[in-house]
């Protein structure tokens, strides 16, 4: 049996509407526990960050027509389970920053594919200094001791 070029055609948009069916993870799950930056930085994981490493996704058109959803749908499902702002104090952020910290140090090369579609989202130099900085002084920063605990109280009997 010869395959003609419109056989090939027609197995091909086939084989391409069936895989529409193949159901995928584009839930966003209810925001947890944001991370808590200055205003500056929050916009900055907000351009660049939060598509892939938070709950609030911006799912785009593409991430609707497979096959190229099955990888748009992969990566976001694997950046969020390595970072995820919107569960920060769930997470041991003390490992997360130097990690943070390297990728922005990377910009664009992070993901590049991403970043070639949307170039809009690529941070300016000005941004990953500014972000680098502050995710450096959070990393030196020491977890806040509780000064008034349950069982320095005194009770007070009548």
């Amino acid at each position: 049996m010869t395959l003609s070029l419109k056989s090939i055609g027609s197995w091909s948009v086939l084989s391409l509407m069936i895989m529409q069916f193949i159901p995928l993870n584009r839930i966003n799950p209810p925001v947890v526990s944001d991370v808590q930056t200055p205003y500056s930085i929050k916009n900055s994981l907000k351009k660049a960050c939060y598509d892939c490493h938070s709950n609030e996704t911006g799912w785009p058109g593409i991430a609707y027509l497979a096959p190229i959803s099955w990888l748009v749908s992969s990566t976001v499902s694997t950046g969020r389970n390595v970072v995820n702002f919107s569960t920060w104090n769930n997470e041991k952020r003390e490992l997360k920053q130097a990690e943070i910290i390297r990728v922005i140090g990377e910009g664009p090369l992070h993901q590049r594919f991403y970043y070639i579609f949307n170039p809009e989202k690529q941070l300016e130099l000005q941004e990953r200094k500014i972000m680098t900085k502050w995710f450096s002084e959070q990393s030196h920063e020491q977890s806040p001791h509780i000064k008034n605990s349950g069982s320095n109280r005194q009770d007070k009997t009548l």
